[in-house]
């Protein structure tokens, strides 16, 4: 099962347009990106950004015997693949820079000026852009950047987060996700919180685990109990 925005980016993807997928953590904005590569039977590169990320980390460089060091970037600029450029808004503004000529069709690099190959394709990742205080190292993009991609907000999907948990599992994060709402905390539970609630259930491995999504808060505790206790209890969900 696919996210429900994953049509509308395969098709852009198709179609040459540059992507941009914004959410939470955990909303499978790269698992889509892998996804995408997958079905449309293009080679995956992916790129984790950082502050230390470097325009030799995505363009390659000259060693010191004056031989050129190839990157993923140029071996998906030359020979075709999707490339993902993965949390963009924790890189170097600067850095990114580099590839504001793709729309333009070439990537300049250390060797000279490269064409882009028909089959190539830029996707990238970025948590929301209004929530910056809650991801330590992301910083808002500008407007230059965030014009070179076609940008498709991904939020949580209930139906695909259902299809990987059980109805147990899925009821006790849901409840958990209104005690901290009910409590006006910051904190988000993800889907892939909810995955590692499935793993650690089967395992047996559930203790400490509600605490650490309620941020250690007992009063998100008592909500969730609460919560929890008001909801009729059924013979198929197992109590952990």
């Amino acid at each position: 099962m696919h996210h429900v925005k994953y049509e509308e980016a395969k098709e852009l993807v198709e179609h040459d347009i540059a992507v941009l997928l914004t959410g939470e953590k955990g909303t499978g904005k790269t698992t889509m990106a892998m996804q995408i590569a997958e079905e449309l039977n293009l080679k995956f590169y992916s790129m984790s950004m950082t502050r230390q990320t470097t325009l030799s980390h995505l363009l390659g460089f000259m060693s010191v015997t004056g031989d050129y060091i190839p990157t993923t970037l140029r071996a998906a600029v030359e020979t075709g693949g999707l490339y993902l450029l993965d949390e963009l808004d924790a890189a170097d503004v600067n850095v990114i820079l580099c590839l504001n000529t793709v729309e333009n069709g070439y990537v300049s690099f250390p060797t000279g000026i490269i064409d882009c190959h028909p089959d190539f394709r830029l996707m990238a990742t970025a948590n929301p852009q209004d929530k910056h205080d809650a991801y330590t190292g992301r910083a808002k993009l500008d407007e230059a950047t965030l014009d070179r991609f076609d940008i498709i907000d991904i939020e949580r999907d209930a139906n695909l987060e259902q299809s990987l948990v059980d109805a147990d599992t899925y009821r006790r994060i849901t409840v958990m996700r209104e005690a901290l709402l009910a409590t006006n905390s910051s904190k988000v539970v993800s889907m892939r919180d909810s995955q590692r609630y499935q793993k650690r259930k089967n395992l047996g491995r559930l203790e400490g685990f509600m605490e650490r999504l309620a941020g250690h808060s007992e009063l998100v505790l008592e909500q969730y109990e609460k919560k929890l206790a008001a909801i009729p209890k059924h013979s198929d969900q197992s109590e952990c």
